[in-house]
């Protein structure tokens, strides 16, 4: 963990230095943090579609799943790597054994669902569907190995950046309007790449209230991750039969 400037000069010097500094120093580390997440987050999303227009794509997840499933592990494995102090107290082995064995059989049954259970409900019609659809509205199941990995990739940050905050001793409270912020803010990015105001407002305010109840997982539950990533997860499983519902091809079609 990072030393503050108290553990530094010691406490009988902590008196004489500006509240100001003292409260920089403390919170220094959690700029880092935020600044470095910002950054992995912001130069994976642009690296996914670099990659989509050198290869001629037009939905990567859908067309070389693969690919971009190892693109996302790759970013994992970095995400690990920067923030393996705050993530050291829940990535002991046991603790990583524990979250594969959990883990897999979850995985499972998402790919069963995708496969099996969301083709049976009607197609989305392309007459209903916006101007600029989200890929996953045509998507096939193949779309969700890679965005398995995405989900990861997201996960492994906000679970640094709230394991982080709550090693400077800033409250569950504030953690989680922070994360709401951020997570939802992220999402707002969204209307940058022509996606419809109703998809951009749909997707702010789920990950905003995600932010909310995520660091309560991560923090006061035992298997924070696996909660996180299944919720984070069934949103998406959600929020694709909920638009095969409302969008799909009429039957007299």
């Amino acid at each position: 963990m990072t030393r503050s400037i108290f553990e530094i000069v010691g406490p009988g010097w902590a008196a004489c230095i500006p509240l100001r500094i003292r409260a920089n120093a403390t919170y220094l580390p959690m700029v880092v943090a935020l600044a470095v997440a910002t950054t992995l987050w912001s130069v994976s999303s642009w690296g996914y579609y670099v990659y989509v227009d050198l290869l001629g794509l037009e939905n990567g997840y859908d067309e070389v799943p693969v690919l971009f499933a190892a693109y996302y592990l790759a970013w994992t494995a970095i995400a690990l790597i920067v923030f393996r102090q705050p993530l050291a107290r829940g990535l002991s082995r046991p603790m990583i054994a524990g979250h594969t064995a959990a883990m897999l059989p979850l995985l499972l049954c998402f790919g069963l669902f995708v496969s099996v259970v969301l083709p049976l409900f009607p197609d989305v019609s392309i007459y209903r569907a916006p101007a600029n659809p989200p890929d996953f509205m045509f998507a096939s199941a193949w779309y969700y190995l890679p965005k398995s990995a995405d989900i990861l990739f997201q996960q492994v940050i906000v679970a640094a950046i709230v394991r982080r905050a709550d090693s400077l001793g800033i409250s569950l409270w504030s953690i989680a309007i922070a994360i709401a912020i951020l997570f939802g803010g992220f999402h707002l990015t969204l209307t940058f790449e022509g996606f419809s105001p109703f998809y951009v407002a749909r997707f702010t305010v789920a990950a905003s209230l995600f932010g909310l109840i995520v660091p309560y997982l991560y923090l006061r539950t035992r298997h924070g991750f696996r909660w996180a990533y299944g919720l984070h997860w069934s949103f998406y499983a959600l929020d694709a039969v909920v638009t095969h519902l409302m969008l799909a091809v009429p039957p007299w079609a």
